[in-house]
């Protein structure tokens, strides 16, 4: 009977660690996920619009002169979060808007593994700004295997670029 309880403490304990690695990037896989399906149903040129346009957000939401105010508003953690969140939507979506409408014209689709791919890089892109610029970490506590793909400051520049670099790769 101790063999088969160790048997099972070993399998419970397996368990939880695939399942806590797996849960660990539910929000990483459903945020690439819903990426991937923008890219099939919107195309080509909306994809390459969101990824461009998110660059121009943040260098506008940097830029902005009321950002520290708008901050300043928010209490806690949490809603400064959202605050810059907020923010660095609003500043993406009227580029989004220009650059969809020069991008759509001309442009075909591309097939699932490319857009896979672009998906994949904007996710790490939009975690690692969370991570980094709107201080996302302040609410959430990421676990560690986010922790060491997104928390060190030297791979924000490498998760910053890997969009642009998948635009290089797979738009031709």
């Amino acid at each position: 009977m101790d063999i088969a309880n160790q048997v099972s403490g070993y399998a419970t304990t397996y368990a939880l660690d695939a399942w806590s690695i797996g849960g660990n990037f539910i929000a990483f896989g459903v945020l690439t996920i819903a990426l991937l399906l923008f890219a099939m149903k919107g195309g080509r040129g909306a994809m390459i619009s969101l990824i461009v346009s998110m660059y121009a957000g943040y260098a506008i939401y940097l830029v902005f002169p009321f950002t520290d105010l708008a901050l300043a508003l928010g209490g806690t953690a949490l809603v400064k979060a959202v605050i810059s969140v907020g923010l660095f939507v609003l500043a993406s979506i009227l580029p989004f808007h220009f650059i969809h409408r020069i991008t759509s014209a001309g442009f075909g689709s591309l097939t699932i593994i490319p857009n896979f791919f672009l998906a994949l890089l904007t996710a790490g892109f939009i975690f690692a700004l969370g991570y980094h610029s709107f201080d996302v970490a302040q609410i959430y506590a990421f676990p560690e295997p986010i922790k060491t793909l997104f928390a060190p400051n030297e791979y924000f520049f490498w998760w910053f670029i890997a969009p642009l670099a998948g635009l290089i790769i797979f738009v031709h």
